[in-house]
């Protein structure tokens, strides 16, 4: 019973492979003649930072801002043509982040980028064809590295690939292998796969299911004389799909702990909401707070993201705060008084005119008031 259910999983596995290499191939795959681009000494652009070439790669050392640009192929190129990105680089890959940018020869919003989310920096290929923008034709590439000052960057790769089966399937593998860490979304769903997925987990395994249902069914059919059939073997294969697809889980769920420990142990909670998700939030409260005067004054919060207003009126706490919730409105003119304090948390529906010092509330409603604090997060003002 476990060596049929076995053979019959592995012929399952088999026949989703040979389908993702050949029937889910970019066309022309098998015939393709343009070249492979490779960054390389003789086509690449060092605009930020400080880049030199050996027989490893480019050594890339960040500047003092922490940024190292390179752009490549200067030549305009045919996007389709290149269905397949491949990033390998070495370094302190988790303290890096890697901007891609392009323009087009479209006549509107011709300029485009990307951020790879996945952290397994060692061996990245992207399905191309999944990235916004990657359409019409290209040039230049430009690929900008952001870490720390001084920190020395190796791109072992960064090449553009024709179409390929073997491509294409491990554009597949490097996206279901792949770390890409959790946000806010992910506390309604998780994908488990990052933004240029071509296939999501869920639906392989149930496709490796159903085939290594069929390859059961048709090792019934060859050996029906010595096998019987058994839905036992039926439920065994079940319980291994089942367990398949939760490995991708448990595979991100160790990294993300793994993450989650680099990121905050150690730390003080001051420390720790400073170097959380809500990072800049968190510090633009805590330069509102000192501002906050009498201390009795009554503070509301607009923003139109709720997360942001939420959690804005929340670090303000245990101050009089007003949050009109998530589908309330800001409360009308006539409820606010004077010395009232008034925290905008962008975006937000509400203006403050520095030129005539007024909140303009709605289209129809303005009020006196003055500028307390300005930040890139928000403003905070007071109601004359």
């Amino acid at each position: 019973m476990i060596r049929i259910t076995l053979l019959s999983l592995l012929l399952g596995a088999l026949a989703l492979l040979a389908g993702l290499m050949l029937f889910f191939s970019e066309p022309g795959a098998k015939n393709s003649t343009v070249p492979v681009i490779t960054l390389g000494a003789n086509n690449a652009k060092v605009i930020l930072g400080e880049a030199t070439f050996d027989h490893e790669g480019l050594q890339l050392v960040l500047n003092a801002a922490g940024l190292g640009v390179i752009s490549f192929t200067d030549k305009k190129i045919a996007a389709k043509a290149y269905p397949f990105l491949h990033l390998a680089i070495e370094g302190p890959a988790k303290d890096v982040d890697v901007w891609f940018t392009w323009s087009t020869d479209e006549a509107h919003e011709n300029h485009h980028g990307f951020v790879p989310q996945n952290r397994l920096w060692g061996s990245m290929w992207l399905a191309t064809q999944e990235m916004e923008g990657w359409t019409k034709n290209i040039s230049p590439l430009t690929v900008a590295v952001v870490g720390k000052a001084g920190a020395t960057i190796r791109i072992r790769e960064l090449a553009l690939f024709p179409p390929s089966p073997l491509r294409q399937l491990q554009a597949v593998v490097s996206d279901l292998t792949g770390y890409v860490p959790w946000n806010r979304a992910a506390m309604n769903s998780h994908t488990g796969v990052t933004p240029v997925a071509s296939f999501y987990p869920t639906i392989l395994v149930v496709a490796l299911l159903l085939l290594s249902l069929l390859a059961y069914g048709f090792l019934l059919l060859i050996f029906r004389s010595k096998v019987r059939f058994s839905w036992r073997v039926v439920a065994l294969i079940f319980l291994a799909c089942w367990i398949s697809l939760d490995m991708f889980w448990q595979k991100t769920l160790l990294h993300q702990v793994v993450d989650t420990y680099r990121t905050f142990s150690g730390k003080s909670p001051h420390e720790k909401l400073l170097a959380g998700p809500d990072a800049n939030l968190y510090a633009f409260v805590t330069r509102v707070i000192p501002l906050v005067s009498p201390k009795d004054a009554r503070i509301f919060v607009s923003s139109s993201d709720i997360y942001l207003g939420q959690r804005g009126a929340y670090f303000l706490y245990p101050f009089n705060v007003f949050w009109p919730g998530p589908n309330a409105e800001f409360p009308p003119d006539y409820w606010l008084r004077s010395g009232d304090l008034v925290l905008l948390v962008y975006p937000t529906t509400l203006r403050f005119d520095t030129a005539t010092n007024k909140l303009a509330l709605s289209a129809n409603s303005a009020i006196s008031a003055e500028l307390v604090f300005n930040d890139r997060v928000g403003q905070l003002v007071r109601v004359r």
